[in-house]
């Protein structure tokens, strides 16, 4: 079941669906639900109990919203605050100061009951406050409606009929600042990058993992390049170009570790002979143990992806391949962060190997390795 719901084919007849069904349920709202009127936020009061609404199954995206935690924290100091996920992604949230976090599923298309039993238990938790953090979403705005919260706060856009607190749209150029700009709205602020905190039982393991594939040295980590090999649809690289670079980069001396997504779990053997000794190939993970792995890397090449989220989170420096101007947005702008449009080998090549980071991820001894490869766009 788990191969079914990551396959490339089930994800955009997923998305498909979903498209659909708000577009039905949007059509019906439209003439049994009207548009509440707006409640001004200086009359929000007597706050107890906040949730946080954003049910996203992908990781970029739960990573993005995660500022508006601390957000919501300065802005309702002694409330409790809760969270509602999708279950995919709910772990990301662990060690944040969250009290609880609830989630929705995929599977609750073939088990209604079971969504129907999560707002049951959610309208009897009697939220004073319900906070659409989608910037507009559908969804996001119809489950804050059905948690029966009494005040449901979020921007203008397509979940107005859902919400009596609603606030102006907030118009950014970059999906990080949104956030920001949103917590200001509430009277609030927060970081301008996602926020993820490990543990030091997860640290351990990753080290422990790390010792075995031959990278730590007298108890440290050897630098090396984190490679992502996974990623969203159209987003993703192809696996050919990944393993012409691990050559390469190999050749030039670098450390380089491949990460697999899950897509590509049950290819990672294969993998493990395609690369040989260009890189390291490590297996999917759960997704804590990636992200504190992750964390160790001294440079990451990843497409726009969940863990290139995960990178800013860290501050690893990241060199972000993207195949779109829509991913312009979202990219890694951190100072040592390189971001490549529709790049070739070489470019990728030349980004790493011109780094600041590439003396500490060669190996001591090798050539210089540095391409003569072209930069196609740098921060």
């Amino acid at each position: 079941m788990t191969r079914i719901a990551h396959h490339p084919a089930a994800q955009r007849i997923g998305y498909r669906c979903g498209r659909i069904a708000r577009y039905c349920v949007g059509r019906v709202l439209d003439r049994l639900l009207p548009v509440a009127a707006n409640t001004p936020l200086d009359q929000v009061r007597e706050v107890r109990r906040v949730l946080l609404v954003r049910p996203n199954f992908r990781i970029g995206n739960t990573l993005i919203a995660s500022p508006l935690v601390l957000a919501l924290r300065r802005r309702f100091p002694g409330a409790r605050l809760d969270y509602l996920s999708g279950d995919t992604t709910a772990s990301l949230l662990e060690h944040l100061p969250v009290d609880a976090v609830h989630s929705v599923s995929r599977r609750f298309i073939l088990r209604p009951w079971q969504f129907v039993a999560l707002f049951v238990r959610l309208r009897r938790m009697h939220y004073d406050v319900a906070v659409e953090a989608g910037m507009g979403s559908f969804s996001g705005g119809l489950y804050t409606l059905l948690t029966g919260a009494r005040y449901r706060i979020g921007v203008s856009g397509r979940a107005n009929r859902f919400l009596n607190v609603r606030l102006a749209h907030p118009k950014t150029a970059h999906v990080y600042d949104s956030a920001v700009a949103f917590a200001r709205l509430l009277g609030a602020d927060c970081p301008d990058h996602p926020v993820y905190a490990i543990s030091a039982e997860e640290s351990a393991r990753a080290a422990v993992i790390l010792r075995d594939i031959g990278l730590m040295r007298d108890g440290a980590v050897q630098p090396f390049v984190g490679l992502f090999v996974g990623g969203h649809q159209s987003k993703r690289w192809p696996a050919p170009r990944w393993l012409d670079m691990a050559r390469a980069l190999g050749a030039a001396g670098a450390r380089a570790v491949i990460f697999a997504g899950p897509e590509e779990g049950q290819g990672a053997d294969r993998m493990r002979r395609d690369f040989g000794a260009a890189a390291v190939v490590v297996p999917p993970q759960p997704l804590r143990t990636f992200a504190a792995l992750w964390s160790r890397a001294a440079l990451v090449v990843t497409p726009d992806s969940g863990p290139m989220h995960l990178a800013a989170a860290f501050g690893v420096p990241t060199i972000a391949i993207l195949q779109s101007e829509d991913s312009l947005k979202y990219r890694s702008r951190n100072p040592l962060d390189v971001v490549l449009m529709r790049a070739g080998i070489d470019e990728v090549v030349a980004a790493v190997t011109h780094h600041p980071r590439w003396d500490a991820v060669r190996v001591a001894g090798a050539d210089s390795g540095r391409s003569e490869g072209r930069l196609v766009a740098t921060r």
